[in-house]
């Protein structure tokens, strides 16, 4: 009997470590939406750089307005949709520039034409530079995306502009905010109508919160990152995507819903030096069925580099084929992440996670 019991005992530890190898596979559904998200996009430069050898916009005059993009347009061009934080603005001049501002990010308006050539179909600005030429800066910056059939969205000083993208029955809102503008008296009430507006009026059967806030350059998040992501949950959003610590952050899958805090820095033209080389693109397939009925969503963490040159940013982030970088980059993540084991990186594809089912159906918050 004991013998008996030795060997169940076997084969159980040796079918769990089959499972635990058994790669996971991406979920089969009806009706998907891929959407790819990247950490901060700065596709400019300080005046200090302006000029200079060292600068993005050097780098661009030398190499092409495809340059920033090169290494990764290919995988963008695979989803329905790209989104990036833009961080700065798209702006021909000085005017409206911030005083009292320590760093000021701008490119020429014909740089926003970088964005289609790579596939980038829409942009964020709820963030803390969109604001860095004042209103010439924020209105030249609308133009230019637009004139580049670039969508946009943001809650800002001049305005709560919001996004619904569709695909046969599905239909999926965005919205984002800058923590600081988040705190000012009644933004909370207005992001709570913003989406009830997105699910109960518009139809809306996902909606996407995007996140400007944290410590910058700190692995973990803060409380008041969670107080903002808790209260788009309980307001009804089903994703939430964090930006503007300028590393990779953890992430969490809770009651249906996964936050990531930072994906880091991606084509981020504010510094010549680089301070943290590794960050993430973030793919989130989400399914429906027939009738557009939410069925889940699933992660692929797909690691990167922010730079091609370790110890100078040449603003060409770069994809990982190495083992143990994508590992490290994992580890990065992981090291915020509390009641989750991620899944492996397997090559070619990513660290692609289990799928996460829809959450039951919630009383939007009143």
């Amino acid at each position: 009997m004991r013998l008996i019991t030795l060997w169940m005992a076997f084969l159980l530890l040796f079918s769990i470590a089959i499972a635990e190898e058994t790669p996971v596979t991406l979920y089969e559904a009806p009706l998907q939406v891929t959407l790819t998200f990247t950490g901060d996009c700065t596709l400019g430069n300080t005046p200090l750089l302006r000029g200079r050898p060292a600068g993005f916009e050097n780098h661009v005059e030398e190499n092409g307005i495809e340059y920033p993009f090169a290494n990764v347009a290919e995988l963008f061009a695979q989803d329905d949709l790209t989104i990036i934080n833009l961080e700065g603005t798209f702006h021909d001049s000085e005017e409206g520039v911030s005083k009292g501002k320590t760093y000021t990010f701008r490119s020429p308006t014909a740089y926003a034409q970088m964005l289609p050539q790579a596939s980038v179909e829409v942009c964020y600005l709820g963030n803390n530079h969109v604001y860095d030429y004042g209103e010439p800066g924020y209105l030249s910056t609308t133009k230019a995306l637009e004139e580049n059939g670039i969508r946009w969205f943001g809650s800002t000083e001049f305005g709560n502009e919001t996004f619904i993208y569709e695909k046969g029955n599905a239909k999926i809102g965005f919205v984002s905010i800058y923590i600081s503008h988040w705190w000012q008296d009644g933004m909370g009430n207005e992001m709570k109508e913003t989406v009830r507006r997105l699910k109960e009026e518009e139809g809306c059967q996902v909606v996407i919160a995007c996140i400007h806030g944290g410590v910058e350059y700190d692995k973990r998040h803060d409380k008041n990152q969670e107080k903002m992501a808790d209260a788009f949950i309980r307001y009804g959003a089903d994703l939430v995507v964090g930006n503007h610590p300028h590393v990779i952050q953890g992430l969490r899958v809770e009651s249906g819903r996964t936050t990531l805090w930072s994906l880091g820095n991606f084509v981020f033209g504010g510094n010549k030096e680089v301070k943290s080389i590794r960050t993430y693109i973030a793919r989130f397939t989400l399914s429906f069925d027939e009738n557009g009925t939410y069925l889940g969503h699933q992660l692929n963490i797909i690691p990167a580099h922010m730079s091609g040159n370790k110890e100078k940013n040449n603003y060409q982030p770069i994809l990982i084929q190495d083992e143990k970088e994508a590992g490290k980059i994992l580890e990065a993540i992981q090291y915020d992440v509390k009641k989750l084991k991620l899944k492996p990186w397997q090559p070619g594809i990513g660290a692609l996670q289990e799928f996460v089912p829809a959450p039951a159906p919630q009383t939007l918050a009143k």
